[in-house]
């Protein structure tokens, strides 16, 4: 498929990756003017419904998500027979690549990645998307340190189709939970025993099962206790050790309940190393059953006393001197029983009348029942689909509306009117149908005034950001050109950069690189520059030596004021070795953002 153009606008360069039901491509979007991946649905598999189901099941489950720690989904097509999603294109290595290459992973950097992970799987577990496929492989680390779940292949989607654990790939047997190996249902306790799973290989460099065939780790899975990982690796916090324990329970009821649960325990343990949780460190054994053995003696020993009331009942000489007084009571308690059983027959026909009322009450309410629909609920299913499907177009009467929507992708249904329940059959049926995210063309304003061309991306609900460049064609204060260009789709809300002109004046520098340089050298450079007002803020960073620079705050080569700030970042190493040094101070890392830090949903 080299060289071939898929919709008019994505022209395939190069193939970057086979799996086992597609292949991934890396294509050139000329409408966008950037690189994206496209999954292609294999040739061999387009007559297999089964195959075709669980690629449009990926379509849909990406299509609903939208996240930082996911890759994002751009558009969603079907081409003659080809189908095909167009994604986000990632420059980076798979999490189980970079695993292999390190070994074990230091348990700062992993609380990191797992945070990522755990709020992908929130956003996506509060969408009723289960990953269910969720392993190293499947998660792409970037130069920065982000990461990015990928590969919905086998997500379950609420109201759509589930997938057999027979559709999942070999390769993920040393993640799936019990409930999947045993082919159970699965929800979001699946992905979180298997994120325990990652989190055990990551702080360990080895996997809790292992074995000759793929049943035998999936028996294992179901059957057997991993081994502590404390005794692999004497390094990792009890915490750490606690909080994967719990994730990798059997029984799901034992497990962590969503993401957002383990999230906040992963929150803890990056606060304070040495916090302990009050749950069992290691697998729930099951207690032996109580025997009742003591229980016997204290029968026998009643049994013996149980003669002596019989003794005590036999009629004493005395009972002929009483004989008429007792003849007089039981005359009065004769007349006392019968005037009961009269009231007693009474309350009971009485009953069996309501009984009866009752029923005959039920019967027609069946009847009025067999006359209604039940009405579904249609949310997040595809409207071309619902609208369709004689098992619904045959009872009720349906209407459509639609608005843009940021979380449900295109063509989805985001309401519906009524709500789910019984109605009378052509019962009218409103739903509300997703066009995917609002998009806007970015107006052409080159040659307009900087205020001007402000106002007018404000009015197409767009954002800016004015960047001052030099220009010997361009008129003062004019707009040179924006990026994206013009007459680009995009996101409403996307920020716009616009280049505007000025005329070379003393006051105005350009902006030298810092990123790299030694800090005492960084503010010499700033100096030399005429650049005066600058601050430095110094934060932990595992892939930056201490004393370098990891940032700044204006990209290098703008034209700038001389008065203009300039905020240099500066890496005070990586926060494991502080630790070790005993020199880590949470509070010292000023650039941390405060929102990011406890963004645990609460």
């Amino acid at each position: 498929m080299t060289n071939a153009v898929l919709g008019g606008r994505y022209k395939i360069l190069e193939t970057v990756g086979v799996g086992g039901m597609s292949v991934v491509f890396k294509a050139f979007d000329s409408v966008e003017n950037r690189y994206v991946a496209i999954k292609v649905l294999k040739a061999e598999f387009l007559s297999d419904e089964r195959f075709r189901r669980r690629f449009l099941n990926e379509s849909r489950a990406i299509a609903m998500l939208s996240h930082p720690n996911i890759v994002d989904v751009y558009d969603v097509n079907f081409e003659g027979d080809i189908q095909y999603i167009v994604m986000e294109y990632i420059e980076g290595r798979t999490l189980k690549e970079y695993m292999d290459f390190t070994g074990i992973i230091p348990e700062n950097e992993t609380i990191g990645y797992i945070k990522q992970t755990l709020r992908a799987l929130r956003h996506a577990h509060e969408r009723g998307i289960v990953h269910r496929d969720i392993k190293p492989q499947n998660i792409m680390l970037l130069d920065d340190g982000t990461i990015k779940v990928m590969d919905f292949g086998i997500a379950h989607v609420s109201n759509f189709e589930t997938i057999t654990m027979t559709d999942t790939a070999i390769g993920s047997v040393h993640y799936i939970s019990p409930e999947q190996a045993k082919g159970q249902q699965t929800d979001e306790k699946s992905d979180i025993y298997s994120t325990g799973v990652m989190l055990y290989e990551m702080v360990t460099g080895e996997l809790p099962f292992t074995g000759e065939t793929p049943v035998s780790v999936a028996l294992k899975q179901v059957q057997s206790n991993p081994r502590r990982p404390s005794e692999i690796n004497p390094n990792i916090s009890r915490g750490m050790e606690q909080i994967i324990l719990k994730a990798m329970r059997k029984d799901p009821g034992e497990r962590y309940q969503h993401a957002k649960e383990m999230l906040i325990d992963i929150k803890i343990l990056e606060d304070d190393k040495n916090w302990v949780f009050d749950y069992p460190d290691g697998p729930v054994e099951s207690q032996p059953e109580e025997t009742k053995t003591e229980e016997t003696p204290d029968e026998t020993e009643t049994k013996p006393e149980e003669p002596k009331p019989e003794k005590e009942t036999v009629a004493p000489p005395k009972k002929k001197k009483k004989k008429k007084k007792q003849s007089a009571k039981a005359r009065k308690w004769r007349h006392i029983r019968n005037v009961f059983l009269s009231i007693t027959a009474g309350i009971f026909l009485a009953v069996i009348l309501v009984l009866i009322g009752l029923g005959a009450m039920f019967t027609v309410v069946e009847q009025l029942n067999d006359d209604l629909i039940e009405l579904p609920s249609f949310v997040g299913q595809v409207a071309s689909e619902i609208t369709a499907n004689p098992k619904y177009n045959n009872y009720f009467e349906f209407t459509q509306e639609s608005r843009y929507d940021d979380t449900i992708g295109a063509g989805l249904i985001v309401e519906q009117t009524p709500e789910p329940g019984n109605y009378s059959k052509g019962t009218t049926v409103k739903l509300i149908v997703s066009n995917g995210k609002r998009t806007v063309t970015v107006p052409d304003v080159q040659g307009w005034d900087e205020a001007q061309a402000i106002v007018k991306l404000k009015q197409s609900d767009l954002l800016y950001e004015t960047i001052q460049t030099q220009s010997e064609t361009v008129a003062a204060g004019k707009v040179i050109r924006t990026e994206p260009a013009s007459k680009t789709t995009v996101p409403v809300g996307t920020t716009i950069k616009i280049y505007v002109s000025f005329t070379s004046e003393a006051t105005r520098v350009r902006v030298p690189g810092l990123v790299g340089y030694k800090e005492d050298l960084a503010r010499q450079i700033l100096l030399n520059s005429q650049l005066y007002y600058f601050s430095v803020k110094y934060q932990y960073d595992d892939f930056v030596e201490s004393g370098y620079v990891i940032s700044q705050s204006i990209e290098k080569e703008t034209i700038v004021d001389v008065s203009e700030e300039i905020i240099v970042v500066v890496s005070l190493g990586s926060v494991a070795d502080a630790i070790a040094n005993g020199t880590y101070k949470p509070e010292y890392n000023e650039s941390s953002a405060f929102d990011d830090y406890y963004d645990t949903g609460e």
